[in-house]
């Protein structure tokens, strides 16, 4: 499989979510990723849909796009190659959390919630791997949200005199 002058396997090792991934746990990835392609303007996903793939942009332009209480779509973030979204469905099986419009000509691979688990059953490797490599770009993106929630914050009340407590039982 090629894509552009690059083979597959050579783009994957640029993804952060397949980092460290090489020889045989590499070509088990390979050989279990979808490819999809989506024309400007399609929605990939809508949030609440139910989730059980994550994707890979190999090419082109995503938008993921989160609803306020009032209905308006916001855009929260554009991702490009190499990057991944989609991926919280392969933690949990929840609804999606946002929608996901391509904003150009987009290209991705795919990688569902069965294709892990296939994984976990024919390369163990590859799965620990995939899901470490998860866990720190959750990671990175909750320290991104984090920074974000503390700058409106500090908009809204510049004084900082938010209190936030947790409701403790009384034993």
């Amino acid at each position: 499989m090629q894509t552009g002058a690059r083979s597959l396997t050579a783009f994957l090792k640029t993804v952060p979510v397949f980092s460290g991934l090489e020889g045989r746990s590499l070509q088990s990835v390979v050989a279990t990723l979808g490819e999809v392609t989506f024309p400007a303007g399609t929605t990939i996903f809508s949030e609440g849909e139910l989730g059980r793939s994550m994707f890979v942009v190999d090419a082109g332009e995503v938008e993921i796009r989160r609803s306020t209480p009032s209905g308006r779509q916001m855009p929260i973030v554009r991702l490009g190659e190499g990057e991944c979204f989609g991926e919280m469905a392969l933690v949990e099986l929840q609804p999606r959390s946002a929608t996901v419009v391509a904003v150009k000509k987009t290209r991705c691979y795919t990688l569902t919630n069965l294709d892990l688990y296939k994984l976990f059953h024919e390369d163990n490797y590859a799965f620990v791997i995939i899901l470490q490599n998860l866990s720190r770009l959750l990671s990175r993106r909750l320290r991104k949200a984090d920074s974000r929630i503390a700058l409106f914050l500090e908009t809204v009340n510049p004084r900082g005199s938010t209190r936030l407590t947790t409701k403790r039982r009384r034993p």
